[in-house]
């Protein structure tokens, strides 16, 4: 009776950590906050996130990453964003239209609304070396790369894979 219960508690207790050993460095999840990457994402959504894929590989274009920004009073939140351009990439925003390596990328995952040229900081330039520049897919209304610059990669905490919650919307995300 008395090795069940030990067996039992070890067994309890395996299992939580090969839970929480999942949960840090395998995979997780995530609740969206905000409108800045609608209409892909909705406030509220739950989300399955792949936390190995960028110890594996580098980013991709089109790929959906939640990281910590490289702001110095917002370090403990995480943002949401697709991601634009990768390392050795050129950039360019122009009337709302994005160039990548002087070609116009579409992307089918934004709203075609007018575009706010507000006086960002950053529209052009060359993604640094283990760098990367975000943008939230809903531009009038996203705190992204253009006002805070290039993200490490190694802030980077994983990238979106599906949205869990509500059912309904049940969606597998890929590179566009």
């Amino acid at each position: 009776m008395l090795n069940d219960l030990i067996r039992l508690i070890r067994i309890f207790l395996i299992a939580i950590l090969l839970g929480l050993f999942f949960e840090k460095f395998i995979f997780g999840f995530t609740v969206v906050q905000g409108l800045s990457m609608y209409p892909t994402l909705n406030n509220q959504d739950k989300l399955f996130i792949n936390k190995l894929e960028y110890r594996l590989h580098d980013p991709h274009p089109g790929d959906i990453v939640i990281f910590a920004p490289p702001i110095k009073d917002r370090k403990k939140e995480l943002f949401i964003k697709r991601v634009v351009a990768v390392e050795g990439d050129s950039f360019e925003i122009i009337d709302g239209k994005i160039y990548i390596n002087g070609e116009t990328i579409k992307e089918n995952y934004i709203t075609f609304e007018e575009y706010d040229d507000r006086d960002y900081p950053i529209t052009a330039g060359v993604v640094p070396k283990g760098m990367v520049f975000v943008l939230g897919d809903n531009r009038n209304d996203s705190n992204d790369s253009r006002c805070f610059g290039y993200v490490s990669i190694k802030s980077i905490k994983g990238r979106a894979e599906y949205r869990i919650w509500p059912v309904e919307a049940m969606t597998a995300f890929s590179s566009q």
